[in-house]
């Protein structure tokens, strides 16, 4: 679909991410196939008005003849799109535009009073029908019509019904209401033997049309598609906003840490071990890597009539060269060099660098982004919803270096403040206190999300055979008969050991001791590998997530580990939002943070999970003290800009960025750093860089030049380019600087992530 002109401007990569309410609204398809109900009034109304619907309803539950004699009035359905026949049936209270079904409506006639004043249903494809799902039935896959968006409530939600969405695969809650975008692939079936399963399915106008847009809060919609080819910039339908950042001011703290101080050379303060984080070489030209980058921004973005020597720059590639060459191929003998050309910079910048204000930015709000309220509300009252049906609420407790009586406090004092959600692990040794904390703060267990771990089975520490026994003895311990969520502590067995361990860990799914499973400390390629080979799929990822590192202690560069886990129907955790491990920046000192938090008159603790909840990112922050929890616990009660959103998120781009390469690709270049680190070698007239690390896609043929490789490899890019001038039909170049292959097209409308430090060149 993407090779026709028309479909190229979606952002589809797979049959899932296939929606036709981007067509109208692309701001709004970012939102994914599931949406937040708390956004929804309809959604709010109906919960509200939940009982006194399941009484009117269960009239017809309790009718089975009468419930099939009126789903065969007006059915559009009942056929091929469900299996086997009366397996799915629905009673169409009111279709389109048409008028509420009278026969229908005389046995609910309240359910049809307070639908038909709605104005949520004014528009095209607005209804509303009571669905039956009986055990063995299915409603095959299939889109559903745009622009609108279906709302879901369970009058009796039966344990075998199930229902996907896009990448989402979700279970009904009696009383509950689900917000999907039916216009994603979506099927529903029931594997239960229990009963059947009733839903009264709305669908509504979407919120993003101009008719609904005053019973919303800000939302991200955009403009609809116009015309074939007309090409769509990712900030085309987005405002801007301007923000003071202080590069200077960031460069001068980082140089100032007391531990990139210890490691001016390497000693016993600074050792050659990174294991454990805290100095060490590795964790220092991390740190110098950081000042590199926003001495370059300092330097592109000042407004200062002082001239930086030109020399000033290279010698800032030199040291960022260095850097990367250690890190690719740690040697005693490179380090010393880069840390004294590097400390040499510093000195000499350091007066400019005290003259420096704050440079003024625009930036480019964002995509959409998941809503997070920002009311007051409790914190354990607003819940991320994983992809099985298990509520889990969004701001958790973490415990990882509690210990005994102080675990025990600390636990007690954050289930008193409202928290719900606690998390552990086997490795902590700390899950009995948690227990008794549990057990004397008598908040009910179906109240409370407890997540914890397997290490030692995950490190290969133990057999997998001997999980059962230690899960039980963290139940034991933790004084419940079940766990919310159950991972593997890291990515350690491997192969068919990893096969057996995971094979234990569905078991305990299969025997109702654990509600969900999930992983932490797990990249991509690890996440695709346990993939590959699991029954039950993890729905559950704790990483590391903090401004430096965003989702794993080293970046990927063509896929953030968060976009891979979000389009598997993985929900993530992230830990360490406010530390310095494993390296040594503070994010909580950082004056890129702390400008931001000045702003909000919040501490930059609270800032820095906030951030991570705008994401749709869990968070569980550690604190020993009352005020400190009472402190991270309140962060529902503010929200940050997307433009401080987008400087958040730049962060990662100033610890990440190369000489020559701006890092990580997946994040937006902010602050512009591509164009303070490119150093383009030989160019051939006529041509211009368009992007790096993307080539064209190959297919069909007639994409390709006439010569489209001068093949093998080994060539210059000047080479590259002169053949590609020679051509007539020649418009594009994809040269790979680390092979010196490079491929020759006609058009390159679509593009890949390439590596071979892919760079695509237009020609002019």
């Amino acid at each position: 679909m993407k090779l026709l002109p028309y479909y190229s401007q979606m952002s589809w990569q797979n049959a899932y991410d296939v929606n036709f309410n981007e067509e109208w609204s692309p701001g709004s398809a970012n939102i994914g196939p599931v949406w937040d109900k708390s956004i929804v009034p309809l959604a709010q109304l109906l919960e509200s008005k939940f009982p006194s619907l399941r009484n009117e309803l269960q009239m017809l539950q309790s009718d089975p003849g009468l419930f099939d004699e009126l789903s065969f009035e007006h059915s559009k359905v009942e056929g091929q799109a469900s299996w086997p026949e009366g397996g799915w049936r629905a009673v169409q209270l009111r279709q389109g535009n048409g008028a509420w079904q009278s026969r229908a409506c005389d046995v609910l006639p309240s359910t049809c009073a307070l639908l038909s004043t709605r104005p949520e249903l004014s528009c095209a494809n607005s209804g509303a029908a009571l669905v039956r799902l009986r055990p063995g039935g299915r409603l095959k896959p299939h889109f559903g019509p745009a622009p609108q968006l279906q709302l879901h409530i369970a009058l009796r939600a039966d344990v075998g019904a199930r229902m996907s969405v896009g990448n989402r695969t979700l279970s009904w809650q009696t009383g509950e209401v689900l917000v999907i975008d039916g216009s994603f692939i979506h099927q529903e079936w029931h594997n239960g033997v229990r009963g059947d399963n009733f839903v009264l399915q709305v669908t509504f106008c979407h919120p993003c049309d101009e008719s609904q847009r005053p019973l919303y809060g800000p939302l991200q919609c955009g403009r609809p598609i116009a015309s074939p080819g007309a090409a769509r910039s990712a900030v085309e339908y987005q405002d801007a906003a301007t923000l003071p950042v202080p590069f200077a001011a960031a460069a001068l703290w980082a140089v100032s840490l007391p531990d990139l101080a210890k490691c001016s050379s390497i000693n016993e303060e600074c050792p050659p071990d990174s294991q454990h984080g805290g100095p060490n070489p590795l964790s220092a030209l991390n740190t110098w890597n950081y000042i590199m980058n926003n001495l370059r921004a300092a330097i592109r973005h000042t407004t200062s009539q002082t001239q930086i020597d030109p020399q000033v720059m290279t010698a800032i590639g030199q040291v960022q060269e260095g850097i990367q060459n250690f890190l690719a191929m740690p040697s005693l003998e490179q380090y010393a060099p880069v840390v004294t050309l590097a400390s040499q910079i510093l000195e000499a910048l350091t007066p400019w660098l005290r003259q420096q204000a704050p440079a003024m930015l625009k930036f480019p709000s964002p995509a959409a982004r998941l809503p997070v309220p920002a009311d007051g509300r409790s914190p354990g009252t607003f819940a991320f919803r994983l992809s099985n049906g298990v509520e889990m609420p969004a701001i958790g407790f973490g415990t990882w270096k509690l210990e005994g009586e102080a675990c025990y406090q600390t636990v007690l004092a954050a289930l008193q403040l409202g928290l719900r959600h606690i998390d552990t692990a086997e490795a902590y040794q700390n899950e009995a206190e948690i227990g008794r904390a549990i057990r004397d703060s008598q908040v009910p267990r179906e109240k409370l999300f407890i997540a914890t771990k397997a290490t030692s089975v995950a490190l290969g520490m133990a057999e997998p055979s001997y999980l059962e026994t230690i899960v039980a003895g963290q139940l034991q311990a933790l004084r419940t008969e079940y766990l919310d969520v159950y991972m593997l502590h890291a990515a350690g067995v491997g192969g068919e050991k990893l096969q057996q361990v995971w094979r234990n860990m569905e078991y305990l799914v299969d025997l109702g001791r654990v509600r969900a499973l999930g992983v932490s400390n797990f990249g991509i390629q690890e996440l695709e590998r346990l993939w590959s080979i699991a029954r039950v799929k993890p729905v559950y990822l704790q990483n590391i997530f903090k401004i430096y590192k965003q989702g794993e202690q080293i970046l990927g560069n063509s896929q953030s580990v968060m976009d891979w886990a979000r389009s598997h129907g993985m929900m993530m955790v992230g830990y360490s939002t406010i530390n310095s491990w494993p390296h040594l920046l503070q994010p909580l000192s950082d004056p890129h943070v702390l400008q931001i938090a000045k702003a909000k008159g919040r501490t930059a603790s609270q800032v820095l999970h906030r951030w991570a909840l705008q994401h749709g990112i869990g968070v569980i922050p550690k604190a020993s003290s009352i005020e400190r929890i009472r402190e991270n616990s309140q962060l529902l009660d503010f929200e940050l800009s997307d433009a401080q959103m987008s400087a958040l998120d730049g962060l990662a781009t100033l610890s990440e960025t190369t000489h020559n390469k701006m890092l990580p690709s997946w994040r937006e270049d902010v602050f512009g750093l591509a164009a303070a680190t490119s150093t383009p070698g030989p160019r051939f007239d006529g041509f211009v860089e368009a992007m790096r690390d993307q080539e064209c896609i190959r297919q069909p043929e007639e994409v390709k030049a006439t010569q489209w490789t001068l093949g093998g490899g080994g060539h210059g890019i000047s080479e590259c380019q002169a053949a590609c001038h020679a051509q007539a039909d020649c418009g594009y170049l994809v040269f790979y600087e680390q092979t010196g292959f490079c491929h020759m097209f006609r058009s390159c409308q679509q593009q890949l992530p390439a590596g071979d430090g892919a760079v695509l060149l237009a020609r002019q």
